[in-house]
């Protein structure tokens, strides 16, 4: 509901805060570093990122994009070192000299399909001919209707982060 000025001072003057929808400047520009690291340039940023996360493109909407920003946002991942892809270029990334360091899978059973191993979450698993460390989290679609695994999924991006400071 939008106030117009008089009554916004009359609830001022009654001494009754207002609230008002934030504009996190920083948020907004981060979700659209996100949105870019998905489309633009992925082939050059794939060569030159230590971190890649792999989607399930299928099911990215707006509501698993913030969800994956505040993840990545959690563990101070430096988005210029970061790129997010889905199971159809991972060929890419296996046929490239790619300074990769740390690769977090979001879903078992995109990792299983997408690696041809069973792959499970809560550990780290050297994937691509043993050359990266990987980490096997829950799927976005699955932590925006399970709430409850968020908490198993933050061990694993503390897993990831970790994984990443000893490479």
């Amino acid at each position: 509901m939008e106030l117009n000025s008089r009554q916004l001072s009359s609830l001022n003057e009654m001494g009754i805060p207002v609230w008002e929808f934030r504009t996190n400047e920083a948020q907004q520009q981060s979700t659209t570093i996100v949105e870019e690291a998905i489309t633009s340039e992925q082939n050059e940023q794939l060569l030159n990122s230590e971190w890649v996360v792999v989607i399930d493109g299928q099911n990215y909407d707006e509501q698993a994009q913030g969800l994956l920003h505040a993840m990545l946002l959690a563990i101070n991942v430096d988005q210029q070192n970061l790129a997010i892809i889905d199971s159809a270029q991972l060929v890419q990334l296996q046929h490239s000299p790619s300074p990769c360091k740390v690769m977090i899978i979001l879903g078992e059973v995109l990792a299983s399909s997408s690696l041809g191993e069973s792959i499970i979450r809560g550990s780290t698993h050297k994937t691509l001919d043993q050359k990266v460390a990987t980490v096997v989290s829950f799927s976005l679609s699955e932590l925006l209707t399970k709430p409850e695994n968020k908490a198993l999924a933050w061990q694993d991006l503390q897993l990831a982060k970790r994984t990443y400071l000893q490479s």
